[in-house]
């Protein structure tokens, strides 16, 4: 059995050595400067962010509620207070994912995400769904019709 060179050992220690310093580097740049502070999924309205009037929340539930029992479709919106920095279509994705809207073999589930201190919305939607609600849809709807009630103040 031939011996290892002790120079060849010294080059893979710092040969490693440098790999694991540049993932280290990757993941520190890469990563959230802080750990995101998710809400729980408590109905079919979730509003951190506390700008849906309670009888506006109550006549929502009641909506997706019959919207879901009619069509299985888990429709869920969800206001946060901030995004604290992060993109939101991430954060939407990570929610949606968390929360598993959606029936599980349909993956039909939709996410209304509103970040109104960022003035940010998004739809996020499930595999299922795309060919529905699509991404171009998603943005028409938006843009026509949520940006104009909230800039007029009215969530």
């Amino acid at each position: 059995m031939r011996a290892i060179p002790e120079q060849m050992i010294f080059n893979a220690r710092a040969l490693l050595a440098r790999v694991v310093l540049v993932i280290a580097l990757g993941l520190a740049l890469f990563a959230p400067a802080h750990a995101v502070d998710y809400p729980a999924l408590t109905g079919r309205v979730v509003d951190q962010a506390s700008i849906i009037p309670a009888d506006k929340k109550q006549s929502l539930e009641t909506k997706l509620k019959e919207l879901e029992d009619k069509s299985g479709i888990q429709f869920v919106v969800a206001t946060i207070k901030t995004l604290d920095g992060n993109a939101i279509e991430p954060y939407a994705n990570t929610l949606f994912r968390q929360w598993k809207l959606g029936e599980e073999k349909n993956n039909n589930g939709v996410l209304l995400i509103i970040a109104p201190v960022e003035r940010k919305v998004r739809i996020e939607v499930g595999y299922g769904l795309e060919g529905t609600l699509t991404d171009a849809l998603s943005k028409i709807v938006i843009v026509n019709a949520i940006a104009p009630r909230f800039k007029a103040g009215d969530f």
